[in-house]
């Protein structure tokens, strides 16, 4: 008998990967995953976490590049939102954060391109690119909530708001921030640069509001000794100022 994960593993992998993308034109998602569930979100996202590797195995690298944008990017889909808010204990929602770092230990470490992605023309690959951006278009990344009025004001008066929110962070929020960190700093050790390229990508945007997390993270991969890859040295100079793109 088939199980609810199997089914949703082969709604989100088993597809096409020509244009147009499998995700614009799909209308309704099979009740596969239910709306406004975010249990339910959770509970995928943390079992996919378990042993993606194995899981999605039977699938090409660009098949689990699309599958895995729609799960983590949440201007395709609503499940890495759902995840944020489902209501689970702390301690189960940071633990499957932690486990972010087994899907770049097992899946993108493996099957990325060994190479870097910032500054290039074009993208080595689906998967690779999703891997830099990672961090970027993953709403995991951040654990404050904006009101929109905040953006109606000007650009000063938001930076000083949002300053201030960080610097006033509850400790539910403070323990998600230093999981996701851990992360970042657990894949500076792969020996995959498009990993190492991705958590600097991500500290590098942490670096702005969270620095005294980011940068010794940053500084410690600096410092490490043995070889480095130069642009990999280069970009984390610019993470830990925040200047990255």
């Amino acid at each position: 008998m088939t199980t609810l994960y199997q089914r949703q593993l082969n709604y989100l992998f088993n597809r096409p990967t020509t244009e147009p993308l499998w995700y614009w034109s799909e209308h309704g998602e099979e009740g596969v995953f239910e709306d406004e569930d975010p249990l339910s979100a959770f509970v995928f996202i943390e079992t996919l976490l378990q042993n993606p590797s194995a899981d999605l195995a039977p699938y090409s690298d660009n098949q689990v590049a699309l599958g895995l944008e729609f799960v983590f990017n949440n201007s395709i889909s609503n499940l890495a939102c759902d995840f944020k808010i489902a209501p689970v204990p702390i301690t189960r929602k940071t633990a499957a954060l932690r486990a972010l770092f087994v899907l770049f230990r097992d899946v993108f470490n493996p099957r990325c391109a060994a190479a870097t992605s910032a500054g290039t023309q074009q993208t080595l690959s689906k998967l690779n690119g999703f891997c830099y951006m990672f961090w970027d278009v993953c709403p995991l990344s951040t654990w404050l909530n904006f009101s929109e009025e905040l953006y109606t004001k000007k650009p000063k008066e938001i930076a000083s708001a949002v300053q201030q929110q960080y610097k006033n962070l509850d400790s539910e929020n403070s323990t998600c921030y230093e999981a996701i960190a851990g992360v970042m700093r657990q894949c500076l050790s792969l020996d995959n640069p498009a990993c190492v390229e991705s958590a600097l990508h991500g500290l590098g945007h942490m670096a702005l509001f969270l620095p005294d997390i980011a940068v010794p993270i940053i500084d410690g991969y600096l410092k490490k000794s043995g070889y480095h890859n130069q642009d990999l040295r280069h970009y984390a100079r610019a993470a830990r100022t925040g200047m990255i793109l």
